[in-house]
């Protein structure tokens, strides 16, 4: 075998791996049940932000907000892709088909938690609990419960 043929050999090789790679980590197109494993594990890792927003609010740690808030920021930045259309198993996702029906609602709310997280994040920043506090709950009332009363099933016996 010559060099160059070992060279493209080689080319195409990570060119096939880096394609793989790219759809793996979110950049390709997903399949419905990659796509809800995914946008469950976001959804966990944002739960557990918030309750360690309100640990430290209940706590006066104001200042260490920033942080989770940062995370949050770019969190929701990812949950449109995490629905691609037809993503829909009423067995393992609480996800209602009215979320496709109602795009851009469904949108307004990611990036209204994206918004509102950034300035969550910068009032942290000031340690002024008596700003940050109401943030908080108009937060959790306004982007997460509002999505999920729109937009998410009951609980999937099993």
């Amino acid at each position: 075998m010559s060099s160059s043929f070992l060279v493209r050999a080689g080319v195409v090789v990570m060119a096939v791996a880096a394609v793989t790679g790219c759809a793996k980590l979110g950049m390709g197109k997903m399949n419905p049940d990659e796509a809800i494993t995914a946008r469950q594990a976001l959804m966990k890792e944002q739960g557990a932000v918030m309750r360690s927003i309100g640990d430290k609010v209940k706590a006066g740690q104001v200042d260490g907000i920033a942080a989770d808030a940062d995370k949050l920021e770019s969190t929701a930045k990812r949950i449109p892709r995490l629905f691609p259309e037809g993503s829909v198993n009423a067995s393992t996702s609480r996800a209602k088909p009215e979320i496709w029906q109602k795009w851009s609602e469904f949108e307004g709310y990611a990036k209204s938690l994206e918004t509102k997280a950034g300035q969550l994040k910068a009032a942290a920043k000031t340690g002024n609990a008596q700003t940050v506090q109401p943030m908080v709950a108009e937060l959790g009332k306004t982007t997460c419960g509002a999505c999920h009363t729109a937009f998410r099933g009951p609980e999937i016996k099993k």
